[in-house]
């Protein structure tokens, strides 16, 4: 497929939203403004504007919820399957810190001088975890899980209110101390700053709406974020060898989110497939007893979000397929279009490898964390890992190094070339 292919193009970037955010900007502007003035006020005006939810400012901490006071019971089989989830997640990042150069390293260079990097873990990290229809229980796993493993002193939730009590159960089971019943822009602006109630954090992790990722970005530098996640999106690759069915059913486990801003891209080799997957698609939607909003909205994802392309050559599926750079790409290809597909495919957030790889397996308990970077950031950026709960310093350690005239004349040199003596002088104070 060639690029200047504008009409298959232009479907696949219909799946950004091009909306224009001024107003939504206004909005977080004047939140993150007010809270970093007023602090708990101003958190406790949101919550109740926002998610009609009172608070006590009399009390101590007033938006903390003390899980020792929460006895909240896990449906036994629900249990188990998140004692699965939380081995297999915990197992990967183990794996991940081991592959992860989390020492510090140094090294001799030319005149003695040691160089290198000292790598230490934050001291704090927020956990961003929406509420609303669906508590994302599966997101407080990938997020806090590799937090705890990396070694952070200091972990906190933070939840719109009322928190879910599986999500409070979770925490709990997680260990996690502190838990702050704040949801929105208001959320992350309290991290970032701090208020009489709340020591503000180093960084925050998680998804979130469009309000929370829009105070991610203005806030970014105020506080470390992991990344400005968008409406979730899944991209399948397929051949003629492809399950009909299988591939429908997962365009649909992305397409139920709930926003209306989901996209799926299916691209195929085989024109049969391509042809006949909406139609299967539609069948797996009445299959299931979505209320008429829900299929309304899911309807509306399909329409204006998601494409379903046909392209003769593997080739140049593969082209269109690093193109779109998908939050979640699932390839169900017989075993020489995958071959090929595995070595020259260069931009996902996830790749789920076969036809037994669901996404939803990536979802929930596969192990890698599923925030992932979305919208086609892909390209640029990764999933949430443990280098993501770690920094750098680096190290310049010139005291025993002699005979370093060269070196600190040329620093002068190109000091003087950018106007700035004190600089050059700085360097030439140490000739000898």
């Amino acid at each position: 497929m060639s690029l200047t292919n504008k009409a298959k193009i232009n479907l696949i970037n219909k799946r950004v939203n091009y909306e224009n955010l001024l107003e939504v900007d206004k909005v977080v502007n004047e939140i993150i403004i007010d809270i970093k003035d007023n602090g708990d006020k101003a958190i406790a005006k949101y919550s109740k504007k926002f998610d009609k939810y009172d608070f006590d400012l009399s009390k101590i901490n007033p938006f903390q919820i003390n899980l020792k006071e929460i006895n909240v019971k896990l449906d036994s089989d629900l249990e188990s399957a998140i004692d699965i989830a939380i081995n297999r997640i915990t197992s990967f990042h183990k794996k991940d810190l081991e592959n992860f150069q989390s020492k510090e390293w140094s090294y001799e260079a030319d005149y003695k001088e040691r160089l290198g990097a000292k790598v230490t873990a934050l001291e704090s990290v927020a956990v961003y975890i929406p509420g609303g229809n669906a508590p994302l229980v599966s997101t407080l796993m990938m997020t806090a899980i590799p937090a705890k493993i990396a070694g952070i002193k200091r972990i906190a939730l933070f939840s719109p209110p009322q928190v879910n009590n599986t999500i409070l159960a979770v925490a709990k089971k997680l260990e996690i101390n502190e838990v702050y019943q704040i949801g929105g822009a208001q959320a992350i602006a309290a991290a970032a700053f701090g208020t009489e109630s709340i020591d503000k954090f180093n960084k925050i992790v998680g998804p979130g709406n469009i309000y929370v990722s829009e105070a991610k970005k203005l806030l970014n530098g105020f506080i470390g974020i992991d990344g400005i996640y968008g409406p979730s999106e899944l991209a399948i690759l397929a051949d003629e060898s492809a399950d009909l069915e299988k591939i429908a059913i997962d365009l649909l486990s992305q397409l139920e989110h709930g926003s209306g801003l989901e996209s799926v891209l299916l691209v195929s080799t085989s024109e049969e497939i391509t042809n006949k997957s909406k139609e299967a698609l539609i069948k797996e939607i009445n299959k299931i007893n979505y209320s008429e909003k829900q299929k309304t909205t899911i309807l509306n994802s399909i329409e204006e979000w998601s494409a379903f392309l046909f392209e003769e050559k593997i080739e140049d599926a593969v082209e269109l397929i690093n193109y779109f750079a998908a939050e979640h790409l699932e390839l169900q290809l017989n075993e020489k279009n995958l071959d090929y597909a595995r070595k020259n495919i260069r931009t996902a957030g996830a790749i789920f490898i076969g036809s037994n790889s669901c996404e939803s397996l990536g979802d929930y308990l596969a192990g890698p964390s599923h925030c992932l970077p979305t919208a086609g950031s892909a390209k640029f950026s990764s999933g949430l890992q443990m280098s993501d709960f770690f920094k750098k310093t680096s190290i310049i350690d010139f005291s025993k190094s002699a005979n370093m005239k060269n070196l600190l004349e040329s620093t002068a040199l190109i000091a003087r070339a950018e106007g700035l003596e004190a600089h050059a002088k700085a360097a030439e104070y140490r000739i000898k």
